[in-house]
């Protein structure tokens, strides 16, 4: 259901789940406020945090404009993407005294990549557009997860010994996902 609310531009969508406190979400753009089943007071929240919605989704303009500065490689072919994936991880396991399971390439809607409980990662064709040293970044972040799982402090200072400005390429990798998910 979209509700317009005092901003004639702004609208929710309203979502009713099992869950214990009504929370705001802003996903692709869009308003969403999921609520408690049963709750009624969708208006007052939303009337209430109007000033957190707009700030936020101004953000995201700001973002947005932000990524369509970033180049992307639409000219490099799926093999070479593998041919740059393969051997870094190969190089970075053998460092790391590491061994994975699997590795699959697979089109992603939501992540650059993921590694699962039994060492397979996956990584998400998209990165084919990025620059080297972003793919190098996500193929060593999954990497990281093979020691810890959990995105704790632990895993950060994984990261860090390899990317210490590793904030910088978290913010690169979020306005390129705006540049790239919908490739």
């Amino acid at each position: 259901m979209k509700i317009k609310i005092e901003n004639p531009d702004l609208e929710y969508e309203l979502i009713y789940r099992k869950v214990k406190y009504a929370r705001l979400e802003i996903k692709n753009g869009a308003l969403r406020l999921i609520m408690p089943d049963g709750a009624i007071n969708h208006e007052d929240i939303i009337r209430k945090n109007q000033g957190w919605i707009l700030k936020r989704l101004s953000l995201r303009e700001k973002q947005l404009e932000e990524a369509q500065k970033r180049s992307i490689h639409h000219n490099r072919s799926f093999e070479e993407f593998q041919g740059l994936v393969i051997p870094y991880m190969e190089k970075k396991l053998k460092e790391m005294g590491l061994k994975v399971n699997k590795v699959r390439f697979r089109r992603m809607k939501s992540r650059w990549g993921s590694c699962s409980a039994e060492g397979n990662i996956s990584i998400n064709t998209h990165l084919q557009y990025l620059p080297t040293e972003l793919i190098e970044y996500v193929v060593f972040h999954e990497l990281a997860h093979l020691v810890e799982r959990k995105h704790d402090k632990n895993f950060w200072n994984i990261i860090a010994q390899e990317f210490p400005d590793y904030e910088d390429w978290e913010h690169e990798l979020a306005l390129y996902w705006l540049r790239v998910k919908d490739l």
